[in-house]
């Protein structure tokens, strides 16, 4: 699940049970008083606040469908001409969720964009921060000419920031190390210990995006160095990530093409299979997938090229000997 916003986080924790609810059970509580006072009151003048909170709740609890409605709610609020904190609240709820659209890239950094001209560039306020680090990684998954420079800038500030919160902080921070590893692979260290700071932040969130993204980054790091020892370590990491039942699925992805990269026949084959038959996916996994399919079948004819050789040099003794003995 992401991580709720400070106004709705309150309210979820006032959530009370015996025995103690979870965090999930907490939010479903909270959602179904907040839809019902919707329902018997569509029109009041706090609606817009009430359809924010609904929205903020469902991006937090994160099941199939929860996205899809945040978003129509964001757009509703937008409509009713809310004030202006609102707005930009409901602009960076909306540009969050289009991370994972490459299409709507350019209108999302947009909706960054105007959100931080009403919240302003404080980065200690737990919404302008948002801004900072949507708009970082919406230009880190873009790609344009200077999108990645700017992304930088943006990424720093949250991290610089000693009063920004833990989340945005934890993501900043992998989105820096992200940015070293493929621009300046000579500072691996730095990027390890990046990765190592971010997911300290996240440890309260195993299951959150980012907190899995970092095992994933984690792991390449260590594939990229190759130390003694590494491949092993980033195969438990890239493993547990695998092995986790969330809905992922780019990111599921890459974590199998780490894997595949590094484990043997015929478990590398059968992960290249399972990224194969998912659809949807970011043109650049497609990519890498091929090559290391390619690369895997290389292997696979060295291997069974020196088989082969090696089978014929014993032959050549056994029939040197036997002329010997006839002799």
């Amino acid at each position: 699940m992401a991580i709720l916003s400070p106004i709705m986080s309150y309210i979820v924790d006032k959530e009370v049970g015996f025995p103690i609810p979870s965090e999930k059970e907490k939010i479903n509580k909270a959602l179904k008083r907040y839809r019902y006072i919707l329902s018997q009151h569509p029109n009041r003048s706090d609606a817009p606040e009430i359809m924010f909170g609904i929205a903020d709740l469902l991006v937090g609890r994160g099941e199939p469908g929860d996205h899809a409605e945040a978003m129509r709610l964001y757009d509703q609020i937008l409509l009713r001409n809310p004030p202006e904190y609102l707005k930009a609240r409901a602009l960076i709820g909306k540009a969050e969720l289009m991370i994972g659209v490459p299409e709507d890239f350019g209108n999302a950094i947009s909706f960054c964009e105007k959100a931080r001209a009403i919240l302003g560039n404080d980065v200690s306020d737990f919404f302008a921060a948002k801004t900072f680090i949507v708009e970082a990684e919406l230009r880190l998954a873009r790609r344009d000419k200077g999108d990645w420079a700017k992304a930088l800038e943006l990424i720093n500030r949250v991290v610089k920031e000693k009063d920004a919160h833990w989340y945005f902080r934890g993501r900043a921070l992998l989105s820096k190390a992200e940015i070293i590893l493929y621009r300046n692979p000579d500072d691996l260290g730095t990027a390890l210990k990046l990765v190592d700071f971010s997911l300290k932040e996240l440890k309260s969130r195993p299951d959150d995006y980012f907190a899995n993204k970092g095992k994933v980054l984690k792991a390449e790091i260590l594939m990229r160095r190759a130390k003694k020892s590494d491949f092993i370590k980033a195969e438990k990491m890239l493993t547990e990530v695998v092995k986790n039942p969330f809905g992922y699925k780019d990111l599921l992805a890459r974590a199998r093409l780490d894997l595949a990269d590094i484990v043997t026949h015929p478990k590398a084959t059968k992960l290249l299979k399972q990224v194969h038959e998912m659809e949807g996916l970011d043109p650049y996994l497609i990519e890498k997938a091929s090559l290391i399919e390619q690369a895997l079948k290389d292997r696979s004819r060295e291997v069974n090229g020196f088989k082969k050789s090696a089978k014929k040099k014993p032959a050549k003794k056994k029939l040197a000997g036997k002329k010997r003995k006839k002799k």
